[in-house]
C-alpha cells in the first residue's frame, strides 16, 4: 500500500493509502484519456455491508463508491454474489475508512485481491466521514485517486483542471457497457407461471432470481434492441420490464419515445433507471439530486397499505410526483424526504419502484413487490376477457 490522494473538482483532497490496482501518477493522469482513469462520481453508500454486490451493480457505472461503513472487507467476496453479468466492475474506485486484511473464510477472496484482480482503484485509510459529509454540502462531484507522497500546488492545480475538464456525467453513455449483447433467457423455477420481456439497461442478477423464484420465465433485450422487434405478438409476454441502471435518464428519450407508444398495450413494469423512464413517457419529469440515496436502510412509506417498508436504494435522480399526468396515483414516499418512491398508472397499465424490492444488498420486506408486479401483470388478460 502506497500514499495517495483523492482530489476533488472543487479542489478538495483526502489522503489515504492505496489498495487494488495501482493509482496513477500526476503525469500518468495529465497524458491520459478519463476512461482510463479513476475518475468518477463520488456517491456515498450507507449500508454495514455487502461490498461485493455494492461494487459489482451496474448502476454505479463512471462514479466513485465511498462506504459511510467504517470496516469493510471482514468476511470476504465471492464471485457467485456478483450483480453484474460481465467480468469486471463499471464503478470507478472504492474507498474507506478501515480495509480488513485478516482472515476470512474458505472460498472467497480478500477485497483487496480481487480489486487487483478486477483491475479496480481502492483507497483505504480516508476520513470517510468528513468526505461523506462534504459530498452531502457540495453534492456529488468528480473525484481522481492519485498516487502520491507529496503533491505541489501547482500538481494540484494541474488535476482539478484536469476534473474540470473531463465530460459531465450526463453527457456520457455508460449503459452500453452494461447492457448484454443478445437476448438471454433464464427459465423460472418449476413451471411457468408469467413470462417477462426484461429492457436491460444494467439489470441487476438478483431481479431476476426474484422472479424466477416467482415461476416467472425472463428474456433478458439489449437496451439497444427496438422495442418493435421485442413486443411482437409471436413472444407473448405478460409484462415489459424496464431494468435499473446508470445514466441521466432525460438524457434517453430514444427510449422514452419507445415506451410511450406501447402505453396501455402491455403492463409496463419499472425498477430505479425504468421508474423513471416510465414516468418520463407519461410525460412526468425528472430532476438530479443533490446527493441521491444510496445505501440499504431508506424507510419508504406505503399510501395504499400504511406501512413502511425499509428499502436498498441506489439512485441520483428523482421524478417529480407534481409533473405526473392525473391518471398516476401516487403510491411509495420516501419517510426522510418526500421524494416519489413509486406510482401507478391503471389506465396506461404502468408500475413502477424508485428503490430496489430485490434488496441485494439490503432488508428482504420489500422482496413482496414482486407478487405486487406479477399480480399487475395480469391486468391485459383481465380486462381482455372482459371484453
Amino acid at each position: 500500500m502506497g500514499k495517495t490522494i483523492l482530489i476533488l473538482a472543487d479542489g478538495t483532497c483526502f489522503s489515504g493509502l492505496g489498495f487494488g490496482a495501482l493509482a496513477p501518477s500526476v503525469k500518468q493522469l495529465l497524458s491520459s484519456s478519463y476512461t482510463n482513469m479513476p475518475v468518477g462520481e463520488l456517491v456515498f453508500n450507507t449500508s454495514m455491508g455487502a461490498y461485493h454486490e455494492i461494487i459489482t451493480d451496474p448502476s454505479y457505472a463512471g462514479q466513485s463508491i465511498v462506504m459511510t461503513a467504517p470496516h469493510i472487507g471482514n468476511y470476504g467476496l465471492n464471485r457467485s454474489w456478483n450483480e453484474m453479468q460481465f467480468a469486471l466492475p463499471v464503478c470507478k474506485s472504492i474507498i474507506v475508512r478501515d480495509l480488513y486484511t485478516g482472515a476470512i473464510p474458505l472460498g472467497r477472496e480478500s477485497l483487496e485481491t480481487l480489486a487487483r484482480k478486477w483491475n479496480l482503484c481502492g483507497m483505504t485509510d480516508v476520513d470517510t466521514r468528513a468526505l461523506t459529509l462534504h459530498i452531502r454540502q457540495k453534492g456529488s462531484q468528480y473525484g481522481v485517486v492519485i498516487a502520491a507522497c507529496d503533491l505541489t500546488q501547482e500538481e494540484v492545480k494541474q488535476v482539478i483542471q484536469w476534473l474540470i475538464a473531463c465530460p459531465p456525467m450526463q453527457e456520457r453513455d455508460f449503459i452500453s457497457s452494461c447492457t448484454v449483447e443478445k437476448p438471454q433467457f433464464y427459465p423460472p423455477e418449476g413451471n411457468v407461471k408469467r413470462r417477462f420481456a426484461l429492457w436491460d439497461f444494467g439489470f441487476k442478477q438478483s431481479i431476476v432470481k426474484q422472479l424466477q423464484q416467482r415461476g416467472v420465465a425472463v428474456t433478458v433485450f439489449p437496451a439497444v434492441m427496438p422495442l418493435s422487434q421485442i413486443l411482437t405478438q409471436e413472444c407473448n409476454f405478460d409484462a415489459l420490464l424496464i431494468s435499473n441502471g446508470p445514466e441521466d435518464p432525460a438524457t434517453l428519450g430514444g427510449a422514452v419515445d419507445q415506451l410511450r407508444g406501447f402505453l396501455g398495450t402491455i403492463p409496463l413494469l419499472g425498477i430505479c433507471l425504468g421508474h423513471q423512464l416510465l414516468a418520463l413517457a407519461l410525460g412526468g419529469k425528472t430532476e438530479k439530486m443533490l446527493f441521491g440515496h444510496h445505501g440499504s436502510n431508506h424507510p419508504v412509506r406505503d399510501l395504499q397499505r400504511n406501512k413502511v417498508y425499509v428499502t436498498a436504494q441506489n439512485h441520483g435522480y428523482c421524478v417529480l410526483p407534481d409533473s405526473l399526468p392525473p391518471s398516476a396515483t401516487m403510491w411509495l414516499v420516501n419517510n426522510n424526504d418526500k421524494t416519489l418512491e413509486g406510482f401507478y398508472d391503471l389506465t396506461h397499465t404502468v408500475m413502477a419502484v424508485q428503490f430496489h424490492p430485490e434488496a441485494a444488498p439490503g432488508p428482504w420486506e420489500a422482496r413482496q413487490l414482486f407478487d405486487t408486479f406479477i399480480q399487475f401483470s395480469h391486468l391485459n388478460k383481465e380486462s381482455s376477457d372482459a371484453s
